[in-house]
């Protein structure tokens, strides 16, 4: 498998790359055990941890009811309280500013928004610009640290960084804090007393050394240079047209984004921004050794390549980097709309091969070796085709693709749970797993929560109403479904290579890899391009028998899992299918940076969400891989492990150049903008946000007087 992995297919050939040697592997293995235990990394290293994304699309005005484009956009990030963004107007007439929409607390002007002429939303674009390095390590005594790196032969100093670390003590004093030893522990955790820098990294540090062996593992990365985004956002916030705004991306140089654009003028655009770090070796048309989604070779050769003299001005990092020109971008598209969900927006990794595209200049074109799975964007695209071919679409349409929360892989994957209990036969299986595949069968992928406690988009103005028949419906199957799939992705991708010491794919990769092997069947018979077999937990003579015995006894597994004890506080050990409700399974609790008694719910005890005890969290609809983003693992198997934790953090719908004022558009946010109970504003803004509802964006003076529950005014001090 190691050396599977260390192979590459560029140019149709394939080739072989080295390996890194046992030692460092071992110190990559040992940092990221290391990063797990740390609260703020863990999720980053977690292949069960809750993906996250984001949305945005336009539609051009010869697509729309008033002839003028709409620009929609939501993007996913933790659900917390207060709010990740907060709204924002600023008016400075002077100074050129009349912009409103969201920001992050400390950050000055609009990140995402509109002024009188623009309006912008953004999604994250994963582009692969940072590389880790297997470094060999000599003593060098002229060296401040002792240590030199080798590069072509060379020694390169390694820079210590004296670090000094100070912590609260927690003794019932507040703010008693103690100065860490050096070298010491604290809570177990091993203070060092400085951090060692590799200065050819953009000046990144060694995360893990064996100097007696002379390995260590850098990490090289274009966010530790200086960097400009807050010039973008500045510009932004000034644009009065598309030339602007292009101006303004060219300081957006790390935290790669894709960027939505509408103009009053009837433009409609979208960009990838951030500063592309160009490699030897890929510049050369080829991959020297591993590419730079592995553990790299720091002696040389896998270099980023270094910026000339006179680079750009508004260029950050000192290394060449992919041209603006050459960065994914549609200028009023022909089609007349686009949608980015974090899918791949230049389709170099569609073929599984991210290295087999090809520069102007004859180099690789890389962005990044795998995206987002597609289904928000698949999802997104269908919905969005089919109000583009019934013509006149409004702000309205917009919002309700936004709010939906239809399954997209339970479209693909159900189809072959009906085809494999008419292969084997009814008499192949219980009773209650043929009532579920009946059940399955009837279902399109809508997730609703199903009961009166839960907050679904067919609600109305943050208003809650019994679910109809067809809810409930839906909401079993979407809770019969949603644990069918964790128990067949264990059954079959993490049954094979756990016995190989092999990491588990993460819940992109694994239902990736399901789907492959089930529409991949007729010609690969369950053999994966690794030479493994998947289905050889099944029963039967033949490998289709093994299959579907397969893909139905994960269901009976999943029904038995939903009866069993562990359940027992949403469905009381019930085997009656109708108890399934999603919504007793599918929650979220915005959580609060002071605890459990902050976070909403309980917030106080203000927002109680009317479950039974032992079911924390709001119900809400959705599910993995929806639009309306509030994805769970994959491989959910607990009571709250169909829990989700982000989400929309602030949803957008606008239509340029239909208001006095630019545009008019509707906006929400999860929760509040305070975080003090008892404040009005603590979560005055979520029934609507749970509903799939807004509110309207005030644009003009005149409406921000007169709307206004506070004022504050500040003046200078005499």
């Amino acid at each position: 498998a190691a050396a599977a992995a260390a192979q590459v297919r560029t140019g149709g050939a394939l080739r072989a790359g080295a390996l890194p040697s046992p030692r460092a592997l071992e110190l990559a293995a040992g940092y990221l055990e290391r990063v797990r235990e740390l609260p703020l990394l863990r999720t980053a290293v977690q292949p069960r941890a809750r993906v996250e994304g984001s949305n945005e699309w336009g539609v051009a005005g010869r697509h729309t009811a008033s002839g003028r484009p709409i620009l929609a956009n939501d993007p996913h990030l933790a659900l917390d309280t207060p709010a990740t963004f907060h709204q924002i107007h600023l008016r400075a007439p002077s100074a050129g500013i009349d912009v409103v929409g969201s920001g992050f607390a400390g950050v000055p002007y609009v990140v995402l928004g509109q002024n009188r002429y623009v309006a912008w939303g953004a999604t994250t674009n994963p582009m692969d610009v940072t590389d880790t390095y297997q470094e060999q390590i000599v003593p060098d005594a002229a060296s401040p640290s002792g240590l030199a790196t080798l590069y072509l032969g060379q020694r390169e100093a390694v820079i210590p960084v004296p670090e000094l670390f100070r912590y609260n003590q927690l003794d019932g004093t507040p703010d008693n804090l103690a100065t860490a030893p050096p070298n010491g522990q604290v809570a177990g955790t091993f203070i060092p007393p400085a951090t060692l820098i590799v200065p050819r990294r953009n000046m990144g540090p060694i995360v893990a050394l064996d100097a007696a062996e002379g390995t260590a593992i850098s990490v090289q990365f274009t966010g530790f240079s200086a960097t400009r985004e807050l010039e973008t956002f500045r510009l932004f916030n000034r644009a009065r047209g598309l030339a602007d705004f292009i101006q303004a991306l060219q300081f957006f140089d790390f935290g790669s984004q894709n960027w939505a654009y509408a103009d009053v003028d009837g433009n409609l655009a979208y960009f990838a921004s951030g500063e592309m770090p160009l490699r030897e070796d890929l510049e050369a048309g080829t991959v020297t050794g591993l590419p730079p989604f592995f553990l790299r070779n720091g002696t040389g050769g896998n270099e980023w390549l270094p910026a000339a003299a006179d680079r750009p001005a508004e260029q950050a990092v000192p290394y060449q980097v992919l041209p603006f020109a050459e960065m994914p971008q549609l200028i009023n598209p022909p089609s007349g709309w686009f949608v980015n969900a974090n899918n791949d927006p230049a389709g170099t990794t569609l073929n599984n091969n991210p290295l087999d595209q090809l520069r102007p200049t004859g180099g690789i074109y890389y962005l990044n070796h795998a995206y987002a799975q597609g289904t928000r964007a698949g999802r997104i695209t269908d919905l969005l085709k089919a109000e583009v071919a019934a013509g006149n679409v409004t702000p309205a349409d917009m919002e309700r693709i936004q709010a939906d929360v239809v399954m997209l892989d339970a479209q693909v994957l159900v189809p072959h749970i009906v085809a494999a209990l008419a292969h084997l036969g009814p008499g192949a299986v219980s009773a209650e797993v043929a009532e579920a595949v009946g059940r399955l069968a009837a279902w399109d992928g809508w997730a609703p929560t199903g009961i009166e406690q839960g907050w679904d988009a067919s609600d109305v103005d943050g208003q809650r109403r019994a679910p109809s028949a067809e809810e409930v419906a839906a909401s079993i199957a979407a809770t019969i479904y949603s644990t069918w799939r964790g128990q067949m992705i264990q059954n079959t991708i993490d049954a094979t290579i756990a016995p190989l010491n092999l990491p588990e794919p993460d819940s992109r990769s694994a239902i990736i890899a399901l789907r492959h092997l089930l529409e991949s069947f007729p010609s690969e018979l369950g053999v994966g391009a690794s030479g493994l077999y998947f289905f050889a937990g099944g029963s039967g003579a033949t490998p289709a028998e093994q299959r579907d015995s397969l893909i139905l006894d994960s269901l009976a597994d999943a029904l038995a899992l939903l009866a069993s004890p562990a359940f027992a506080p949403a469905f009381g050990g019930s085997t009656d299918q109708d108890d399934y409700r999603w919504g007793l399974l599918h929650r979220v609790v915005l959580d609060h940076p002071l605890g459990p008694p902050f976070s909403i719910p309980p917030a106080g005890g203000a927002f109680d969400p009317a479950l039974p005890p032992g079911l924390p969290g709001i119900p809400v609809d959705g599910g993995f891989g929806v639009v309306d983003a509030s994805s769970h693992s994959a491989r959910a198997d607990g009571l709250n492990e169909f829990m989700f934790g982000s989400g929309p953090v602030r949803r957008y719908v606008g239509e340029l150049g239909a208001a006095p004022g630019g545009t008019m558009a509707v906006t929400a946010l999860p929760g509040g903008e305070s975080g003090t109970l008892g404040s009005p504003f603590y979560f005055n803004l979520l029934p609507l946000w749970l509903t799939n509802d807004g509110y309207a964006v005030i644009q003009t003076n005149a409406e921000v007087v007169d709307t206004a529950l506070v004022r504050t005014i500040y003046v200078p001090a005499p």
